[in-house]
Protein backbone atom coordinates (compact mmCIF):
# COMPACT_ATOMS: atom_id res chain seq x y z
CA UNK A 1 0.00 0.00 0.00
CA UNK A 2 1.18 3.40 -0.75
CA UNK A 3 2.23 5.30 2.56
CA UNK A 4 0.44 8.19 3.32
CA UNK A 5 2.21 11.28 1.99
CA UNK A 6 4.19 13.75 4.75
CA UNK A 7 3.11 17.34 5.01
CA UNK A 8 6.03 19.63 3.79
CA UNK A 9 7.70 22.47 5.61
CA UNK A 10 6.47 24.48 2.98
CA UNK A 11 3.00 23.14 3.22
CA UNK A 12 2.45 25.24 6.43
CA UNK A 13 0.61 28.55 5.79
CA UNK A 14 1.91 30.59 8.27
CA UNK A 15 -1.11 33.15 7.80
CA UNK A 16 -3.79 30.73 8.51
CA UNK A 17 -1.74 29.79 11.75
CA UNK A 18 -1.69 33.21 13.14
CA UNK A 19 -5.42 33.93 12.74
CA UNK A 20 -6.30 30.42 14.55
CA UNK A 21 -3.77 31.97 17.34
CA UNK A 22 -5.45 35.41 17.34
CA UNK A 23 -8.86 33.45 18.02
CA UNK A 24 -7.65 31.10 20.59
CA UNK A 25 -6.81 34.44 22.54
CA UNK A 26 -9.88 34.93 23.97
CA UNK A 27 -11.27 33.00 26.61
CA UNK A 28 -13.18 33.59 29.64
CA UNK A 29 -10.93 36.04 31.44
CA UNK A 30 -9.84 37.74 28.34
CA UNK A 31 -13.36 38.12 26.51
CA UNK A 32 -12.25 41.67 24.99
CA UNK A 33 -8.70 42.49 23.80
CA UNK A 34 -6.94 45.74 22.59
CA UNK A 35 -4.42 45.39 19.29
CA UNK A 36 -1.50 45.24 21.58
CA UNK A 37 -3.13 42.75 23.83
CA UNK A 38 -3.54 40.42 21.11
CA UNK A 39 0.19 40.59 19.71
CA UNK A 40 1.09 40.64 23.26
CA UNK A 41 -0.58 37.13 24.04
CA UNK A 42 -0.01 35.37 20.82
CA UNK A 43 3.68 36.44 20.60
CA UNK A 44 2.91 37.55 17.20
CA UNK A 45 3.78 41.18 15.52
CA UNK A 46 1.71 43.76 15.29
CA UNK A 47 0.98 44.10 12.08
CA UNK A 48 0.54 40.25 11.90
CA UNK A 49 -2.39 40.81 14.64
CA UNK A 50 -4.05 43.66 12.53
CA UNK A 51 -4.31 41.87 9.56
CA UNK A 52 -5.71 38.45 11.52
CA UNK A 53 -8.14 40.49 13.27
CA UNK A 54 -9.27 42.81 10.55
CA UNK A 55 -9.30 39.36 8.55
CA UNK A 56 -11.36 37.68 11.34
CA UNK A 57 -13.51 40.95 11.48
CA UNK A 58 -14.55 40.69 8.03
CA UNK A 59 -15.67 37.23 7.73
CA UNK A 60 -17.98 37.92 10.63
CA UNK A 61 -15.92 35.64 13.65
CA UNK A 62 -14.18 38.83 15.57
CA UNK A 63 -16.12 42.36 16.24
CA UNK A 64 -15.35 45.98 18.02
CA UNK A 65 -15.92 47.36 20.87
CA UNK A 66 -14.71 50.78 20.77
CA UNK A 67 -10.54 49.83 20.37
CA UNK A 68 -11.08 46.60 21.98
CA UNK A 69 -11.65 43.42 19.64
CA UNK A 70 -14.10 40.04 20.48
CA UNK A 71 -15.72 37.27 19.13
CA UNK A 72 -18.86 36.87 17.69
CA UNK A 73 -21.51 33.78 17.74
CA UNK A 74 -20.14 32.78 14.08
CA UNK A 75 -17.33 31.38 15.86
CA UNK A 76 -19.62 28.47 17.21
CA UNK A 77 -19.38 27.73 13.19
CA UNK A 78 -16.08 26.05 13.58
CA UNK A 79 -17.05 23.47 15.71
CA UNK A 80 -20.91 23.36 14.83
CA UNK A 81 -19.22 20.36 11.99
CA UNK A 82 -17.20 19.06 14.77
CA UNK A 83 -19.90 18.41 17.26
CA UNK A 84 -22.71 17.29 14.89
CA UNK A 85 -20.27 14.32 12.84
CA UNK A 86 -18.54 13.13 15.90
CA UNK A 87 -20.55 13.02 19.09
CA UNK A 88 -18.51 11.79 22.31
CA UNK A 89 -21.79 12.96 24.40
CA UNK A 90 -23.84 10.67 22.23
CA UNK A 91 -21.30 7.49 22.52
CA UNK A 92 -20.15 8.34 25.89
CA UNK A 93 -22.94 9.76 28.26
CA UNK A 94 -24.81 6.29 28.81
CA UNK A 95 -20.76 4.84 30.60
CA UNK A 96 -20.86 8.19 32.28
CA UNK A 97 -24.34 8.17 33.53
CA UNK A 98 -24.07 4.62 35.11
CA UNK A 99 -21.29 6.40 36.93
CA UNK A 100 -23.29 9.41 38.35
CA UNK A 101 -25.68 6.68 39.13
CA UNK A 102 -23.59 5.22 41.49
CA UNK A 103 -21.85 7.61 43.33
CA UNK A 104 -23.72 10.96 43.14
CA UNK A 105 -21.09 12.83 41.54
CA UNK A 106 -20.00 14.52 38.24
CA UNK A 107 -18.56 12.29 35.67
CA UNK A 108 -16.96 13.74 32.58
CA UNK A 109 -14.62 12.85 30.02
CA UNK A 110 -11.47 15.24 29.20
CA UNK A 111 -8.65 14.85 26.49
CA UNK A 112 -5.38 16.70 26.48
CA UNK A 113 -5.27 20.13 23.99
CA UNK A 114 -1.89 22.05 24.70
CA UNK A 115 -1.41 22.27 28.62
CA UNK A 116 -5.34 22.30 29.16
CA UNK A 117 -7.27 19.82 29.48
CA UNK A 118 -10.75 19.65 26.94
CA UNK A 119 -14.11 18.42 28.36
CA UNK A 120 -15.28 16.63 25.61
CA UNK A 121 -18.00 14.69 27.34
CA UNK A 122 -19.91 15.46 30.53
CA UNK A 123 -23.20 14.31 32.85
CA UNK A 124 -23.99 16.27 35.95
CA UNK A 125 -24.92 15.48 39.00
CA UNK A 126 -28.22 17.06 39.82
CA UNK A 127 -26.94 18.57 42.65
CA UNK A 128 -24.68 21.81 42.35
CA UNK A 129 -21.10 22.39 43.25
CA UNK A 130 -18.39 24.78 42.28
CA UNK A 131 -17.86 24.16 39.08
CA UNK A 132 -20.13 22.57 36.28
CA UNK A 133 -18.07 21.68 33.29
CA UNK A 134 -20.05 21.56 30.13
CA UNK A 135 -18.35 20.38 26.64
CA UNK A 136 -15.55 22.71 25.28
CA UNK A 137 -14.55 23.70 28.77
CA UNK A 138 -11.44 24.48 29.58
CA UNK A 139 -8.91 24.06 32.63
CA UNK A 140 -5.26 23.69 33.41
CA UNK A 141 -3.90 20.11 33.17
CA UNK A 142 -1.43 20.75 36.47
CA UNK A 143 -4.08 21.31 38.80
CA UNK A 144 -6.63 19.12 37.82
CA UNK A 145 -6.73 14.97 38.23
CA UNK A 146 -7.94 14.70 34.84
CA UNK A 147 -4.98 16.52 33.92
CA UNK A 148 -2.65 14.77 36.06
CA UNK A 149 -4.11 11.05 35.07
CA UNK A 150 -3.73 11.95 31.60
CA UNK A 151 0.20 13.79 32.15
CA UNK A 152 1.41 10.60 34.16
CA UNK A 153 0.83 8.55 31.09
CA UNK A 154 2.44 11.23 28.71
CA UNK A 155 5.56 11.51 27.07
CA UNK A 156 8.33 13.49 28.77
CA UNK A 157 8.65 16.83 26.17
CA UNK A 158 4.55 17.21 26.67
CA UNK A 159 4.95 16.82 30.32
CA UNK A 160 7.80 19.20 30.92
CA UNK A 161 5.61 21.92 28.61
CA UNK A 162 2.52 21.56 30.91
CA UNK A 163 4.63 22.02 34.11
CA UNK A 164 6.39 24.91 33.20
CA UNK A 165 7.41 27.01 36.10
CA UNK A 166 5.94 30.40 34.39
CA UNK A 167 2.49 28.61 33.21
CA UNK A 168 1.93 27.41 36.89
CA UNK A 169 -0.47 29.87 38.35
CA UNK A 170 -1.25 29.83 42.62
CA UNK A 171 -5.58 28.97 42.15
CA UNK A 172 -6.24 28.63 45.76
CA UNK A 173 -3.95 28.42 48.46
CA UNK A 174 -3.56 24.73 47.98
CA UNK A 175 -2.78 24.68 44.69
CA UNK A 176 0.73 22.71 43.67
CA UNK A 177 2.80 24.69 41.82
CA UNK A 178 6.21 22.95 42.15
CA UNK A 179 7.28 21.24 39.25
CA UNK A 180 8.93 18.53 41.40
CA UNK A 181 6.21 18.06 43.58
CA UNK A 182 3.75 17.79 40.71
CA UNK A 183 6.19 14.96 39.25
CA UNK A 184 5.59 13.02 41.89
CA UNK A 185 2.32 13.06 42.52
CA UNK A 186 2.51 12.09 38.65
CA UNK A 187 4.57 9.13 39.67
CA UNK A 188 1.93 8.17 42.24
CA UNK A 189 -0.52 8.01 39.66
CA UNK A 190 1.15 5.96 37.81
CA UNK A 191 1.54 3.21 40.48
CA UNK A 192 -1.79 3.45 41.72
CA UNK A 193 -3.60 4.29 38.14
CA UNK A 194 -5.84 6.97 39.61
CA UNK A 195 -5.50 11.20 40.29
CA UNK A 196 -6.75 13.03 43.16
CA UNK A 197 -7.32 16.54 43.38
CA UNK A 198 -9.10 18.38 46.10
CA UNK A 199 -9.27 22.42 46.24
CA UNK A 200 -6.67 23.05 44.04
CA UNK A 201 -8.88 24.18 40.84
CA UNK A 202 -10.97 26.04 42.71
CA UNK A 203 -12.42 25.82 46.27
CA UNK A 204 -15.20 23.34 47.33
CA UNK A 205 -14.21 20.82 44.61
CA UNK A 206 -12.74 17.46 45.06
CA UNK A 207 -12.23 15.03 41.87
CA UNK A 208 -10.41 11.47 40.83
CA UNK A 209 -9.53 10.33 37.33
CA UNK A 210 -8.44 7.19 35.59
CA UNK A 211 -6.83 7.55 32.52
CA UNK A 212 -7.61 6.04 28.97
CA UNK A 213 -4.56 4.44 27.77
CA UNK A 214 -3.69 3.15 23.78
CA UNK A 215 -1.83 0.40 23.39
CA UNK A 216 1.17 1.68 24.04
CA UNK A 217 0.31 3.01 27.80
CA UNK A 218 0.08 6.66 26.97
CA UNK A 219 -3.02 7.98 28.00
CA UNK A 220 -4.92 9.83 25.01
CA UNK A 221 -7.80 11.36 27.93
CA UNK A 222 -8.92 10.79 30.98
CA UNK A 223 -12.53 10.24 32.91
CA UNK A 224 -13.55 11.61 36.25
CA UNK A 225 -15.95 11.74 38.97
CA UNK A 226 -16.03 15.09 40.76
CA UNK A 227 -18.38 16.37 43.25
CA UNK A 228 -18.11 18.57 46.75
CA UNK A 229 -16.46 17.80 49.89
CA UNK A 230 -19.06 18.34 52.01
CA UNK A 231 -20.33 14.87 50.42
CA UNK A 232 -16.88 12.72 50.65
CA UNK A 233 -13.27 13.28 51.42
CA UNK A 234 -10.68 12.52 48.69
CA UNK A 235 -8.98 9.10 50.46
CA UNK A 236 -12.33 7.88 50.32
CA UNK A 237 -13.42 8.77 46.81
CA UNK A 238 -9.93 7.44 45.58
CA UNK A 239 -10.87 3.72 47.09
CA UNK A 240 -14.37 4.12 46.15
CA UNK A 241 -14.98 5.46 42.80
CA UNK A 242 -11.44 3.63 41.35
CA UNK A 243 -13.43 0.59 40.12
CA UNK A 244 -16.12 2.34 38.94
CA UNK A 245 -14.47 5.02 37.05
CA UNK A 246 -12.01 1.72 35.79
CA UNK A 247 -14.94 -0.01 34.63
CA UNK A 248 -16.61 3.12 32.39
CA UNK A 249 -13.14 3.77 31.26
CA UNK A 250 -13.38 0.04 29.77
CA UNK A 251 -16.53 0.49 28.91
CA UNK A 252 -15.54 4.24 26.30
CA UNK A 253 -12.39 2.14 25.62
CA UNK A 254 -14.69 -0.19 23.31
CA UNK A 255 -17.01 2.47 22.43
CA UNK A 256 -13.92 4.01 21.18
CA UNK A 257 -12.61 1.11 19.36
CA UNK A 258 -16.24 0.48 17.61
CA UNK A 259 -16.02 4.24 16.07
CA UNK A 260 -13.34 4.98 14.18
CA UNK A 261 -13.91 8.33 14.02
CA UNK A 262 -13.90 9.17 17.66
CA UNK A 263 -11.06 7.22 18.11
CA UNK A 264 -9.13 9.36 15.39
CA UNK A 265 -10.40 12.24 16.75
CA UNK A 266 -9.28 11.58 20.32
CA UNK A 267 -5.85 10.50 19.24
CA UNK A 268 -5.41 13.52 16.63
CA UNK A 269 -2.22 12.96 14.95
CA UNK A 270 -0.66 9.62 16.32
CA UNK A 271 -2.04 7.33 13.70
CA UNK A 272 -3.22 4.77 16.41
CA UNK A 273 -5.55 3.23 13.99
CA UNK A 274 -8.46 0.76 15.01
CA UNK A 275 -6.69 -0.61 17.73
CA UNK A 276 -5.19 2.37 19.32
CA UNK A 277 -7.05 1.87 22.80
CA UNK A 278 -6.60 -0.57 25.05
CA UNK A 279 -9.12 -2.03 27.25
CA UNK A 280 -7.88 -3.10 30.79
Amino acid sequence: MPQEAQPKQTDFVASLAKGLEVLQCFNRDRPELTLSEVAEVTRITPAAARRSLLTLQELGFVTTNGRRFLLTPRVLRLSEAFLSSVSMQEVMQQFLQIAVDATGDSSSVAVLDGTEILYVASVSARRSYQLTPTIGTRYPAYCTSLGRAILAHSPAGLVDRALDPESLATLTEHTETDPARIREKLTEVRETGIAGVQDELAYGVVSVAVPILDRQGTAIGAVNCSTSPVRTTLPHMLASRAPILRDARDQISLALLQHPVLLHSVTGTRGLGHEGVAPE
